[in-house]
């Protein structure tokens, strides 16, 4: 149990400090949880995108270096990745103590920050096809 909880007689945890005056856990839960599926689809729309993109500049005769040659982007999309795997590492550490473990939401809270960085990682990469898409054309 996190210092930020109250716990009455009966035993039941009521809201974190910080937050349950403004809203419960379980609807925090729901609103991830919600924001999550939405950028499960985006990250399909976008794969899908990217693929036919791609499908595409190998068509026009595209050069491998036009893409790895911009220096803002490979470091944009290196801390998009680090982003994801430092919240997916902190999921799973979290998830493997007893003791310390934090609730649902925090989980939830990790996922889609993890998850969120995925997306920017994609939507770079698809920025970056797309101006290349536009310059063979």
């Amino acid at each position: 149990m996190s210092p930020f909880h109250i716990i009455r007689k009966g035993g039941d945890v009521i809201m974190d400090r910080l937050l349950g005056s403004i809203i419960d856990d379980y609807t925090l839960y729901r609103i991830i949880q919600g924001i999550i599926i939405i950028l499960s689809m985006f990250t399909v729309y976008i794969g899908i995108h990217i693929a036919l993109t791609w499908r595409s500049i190998t068509k026009l005769q595209g050069n491998s270096v036009d893409i790895i040659s911009q220096k803002g982007s490979f470091i944009r999309s290196s801390v998009f990745i680090s982003i994801t795997g430092l919240f997916m590492l902190s999921h799973e550490f979290f998830e493997g103590l007893e003791d310390l473990t934090p609730d649902s939401t925090t989980y939830e809270l990790f996922e889609l920050i993890a998850f969120s960085g995925l997306v920017l990682f994609l939507y770079e990469w698809y920025k970056i096809l797309n101006n290349i898409k536009k310059r063979l054309r």
